[in-house]
């Protein structure tokens, strides 16, 4: 057997393999996508959440100024 024909049958028997090998690797490509598009989901959310976190204080603060400035609540102190 010549060093072609040695090189050819090698050939033959890693295309399986390089074809396993890139489809691997786009799956792995397709996983890393889905992961950012999930951590940009996860910081919408968390933006979402202090928007409304600060939303809600902000009303009960002032909710505490109106009660407090008749008198219904006890001024804190």
């Amino acid at each position: 057997m010549t060093d072609n024909e040695m090189l050819e049958a090698m050939r033959d028997l890693l295309a399986p393999i390089n074809i396993r090998l890139e489809k691997m690797e786009h799956e792995i490509s397709g996983i890393k996508h889905e992961i950012s598009g999930a951590k940009h989901e996860v910081n919408s959310l968390r933006l979402e959440m202090n928007r409304g976190f600060r939303k809600n204080n902000d009303e009960i603060q002032t909710l505490v100024a109106v009660l407090e400035a008749k008198g219904i609540l006890p001024i804190a102190k």
